[in-house]
Order: structure tokens, then sequence, then C-alpha cells
């Protein structure tokens, strides 16, 4: 019986190493396909006129921050 619970533990135990080897092996490769660095014009901005986050690539530079240039911006844009 001893040696039943024995070779039971030791099947148990070698099942969760092979998953865990699977997984750390498929999650590597899926990472750098998952999230490519942002680019730096990425990043999102606030509009000081009406708070909306906009891409820093689309925002409007003014003095003292950026507009959005939406329609229903302040900005008159």
């Amino acid at each position: 019986m001893a040696r039943l619970l024995l070779l039971l533990a030791i099947i148990v135990v070698l099942a969760f190493v092979v998953r865990k080897v699977l997984r750390g092996t498929s999650t590597k490769r899926a990472q750098p396909d998952a999230s490519p660095s942002p680019e730096p014009d990425a990043k999102l901005v606030r509009c000081v006129s009406c708070g909306a986050y906009v891409p820093r690539a689309e925002a409007l530079p003014v003095p003292n921050g950026f507009r959005c240039g939406g329609a229903g911006c302040k900005s008159g844009g």
C-alpha cells in the first residue's frame, strides 16, 4: 500500500513539473509578441482645456500643455 501511494505521489509531482515547464516555454515565446514596446509618441497626454487623454502624436501643443482639438473641446477646434 505504501509503495502505491509513493508511486502516485511521484506521478503527481512529475505531472506538475511537466506542466510548469511547458507553460514556462510557451509564455516566454508569447511575451515579445504580446506587448511590443510602445513608441515615444504613443504616450497619452491630457488636454488642458477639456481633460481628455489623447495620444501625444495627435495632440496640439500649446504654451501650457496640449490640447486635443476635438469637437467637444473648449479649445474651439
